[in-house]
């Protein structure tokens, strides 16, 4: 049986008709860039996440990127970030002509911890470097402890960023939803995510009035009226047709994250008997985003290659930390044992909202039999 990690032939077929009647229905409008398609989708984002505002930028990255320009991050500043992550948010630090600063993560949440970005910013000034901001990110779907950044922030004077591209729907401790604890939250709408465009997409969550009003400025060249630029931004609009594809997908937003967490739990149960560590379920009223399930194991490359030959896609969620990556060798960055060890363990299991209960039971006997 074959098995892929994430279908999204199986997922787009859920909802192709209803989607391709927005995409009509846009095409009528012929109002192809920004216009009233991003602005309700903009204004349902901002609700569901308790926010007072939402803008829509071209991607994920450019929200990091345009988050951190508004909030005046630049050349000599400094940026504290896991380093157990895709590399858009450390991208972004470093496209500002910021520094990223990487922080170890907890053993068993794989996200930032208190602890990790104390030890980072101790760092930084250590090298007499300027801490601007943090950009936590909710890894995998899961909340990082933002309240605890929170103050941390306040005493240091700095910005919080979150990177919220695999979380949306995912909720902390105290019931906050992911991008609405900080100054900002940016969102992905790559097609992979809970919520996926038939594109590239993001969007920028925030309460802050003077924050949003700088962010659709920079995604407009700058313009403070046509043709009237007050500042150097760049061209990162979110298009109609993207707008319009979510807003459709967002009604079933609800029962794909409730099918996601249908999986994850059954994961949890079936595989608990096994020597590999699991992700673990936050306790109510902390909600977990599932937007991968991710184990980790001394055995991982042997497991993902057994899979393999059963037909079951897995993915190594990351091979190599960031402070490791060759564009930020030049940072010569200290060791991050948390880290390093997650990038030689840590495997995702396929985990998609198509998924039948038949393709899960093969994953579950599949890695059953390899453990013996």
């Amino acid at each position: 049986m074959r098995v892929p990690l994430v279908d999204l032939a199986a997922q787009e077929a859920m909802v192709l008709e209803e989607v391709l009647g927005a995409i009509a229905a846009t095409a009528r409008a012929a109002t192809f860039v920004l216009g009233q398609r991003v602005q309700e989708l903009e204004g349902w984002l901002a609700a569901a996440c308790g926010a007072e505002h939402a803008v829509g930028v071209a991607s994920g990255t450019d929200a990091l990127e345009l988050s951190l320009r508004a909030l005046e991050v630049g050349a000599g500043d400094a940026v504290v970030t896991p380093a157990f992550s895709f590399v858009a948010a450390a991208e972004a630090i470093a496209m500002t002509g910021a520094r990223p600063v990487f922080c170890d993560i907890d053993d068993r949440t794989l996200n930032a911890s208190e602890d990790t970005v104390e030890e980072a910013i101790a760092r930084a000034k250590r090298a007499r470097l300027r801490v601007k901001a943090i950009v936590p990110v909710h890894l995998f779907g899961l909340c990082a402890p933002v309240a605890a950044f929170a103050a941390i922030a306040k005493r240091e004077c700095l910005a919080i960023i979150e990177d919220a591209a695999q979380s949306l729907g995912a909720r902390d401790g105290q019931g906050r939803a992911a991008g609405s604890m900080g100054d900002a939250g940016c969102f992905s709408f790559f097609p992979t995510k809970s919520l996926g465009g038939w594109g590239d997409g993001g969007a920028v969550v925030t309460s802050r009035g003077d924050m949003a009003g700088r962010l659709r400025r920079l995604r407009a060249h700058g313009a403070s009226a046509p043709y009237v630029h007050v500042e150097l931004g760049r061209n990162s609009r979110l298009d109609a047709l993207q707008a319009a594809v979510l807003l459709a997908k967002s009604r079933h937003l609800p029962a794909w994250q409730g099918a996601r967490a249908r999986l994850a739990a059954r994961y949890l149960d079936e595989l608990a008997p096994f020597p590999i560590v699991l992700p673990r379920a936050p306790v109510p009223p902390a909600v977990h985003a599932w937007n991968a399930f991710v184990v980790r194991t001394p055995r991982r490359d042997q497991l993902a290659a057994r899979l393999r030959d059963a037909g079951i896609e897995t993915r190594v969620y990351y091979p190599l930390p960031l402070h490791k990556q060759p564009c930020f060798a030049a940072l010569e960055e200290p060791a991050l044992p948390v880290a390093e060890e997650a990038c030689r363990t840590a495997l995702a299991l396929p985990m998609h909202a198509a998924m039948s209960a038949e393709q899960q039971s093969h994953v579950i006997a599949s890695i059953a039999h390899f453990f013996g």
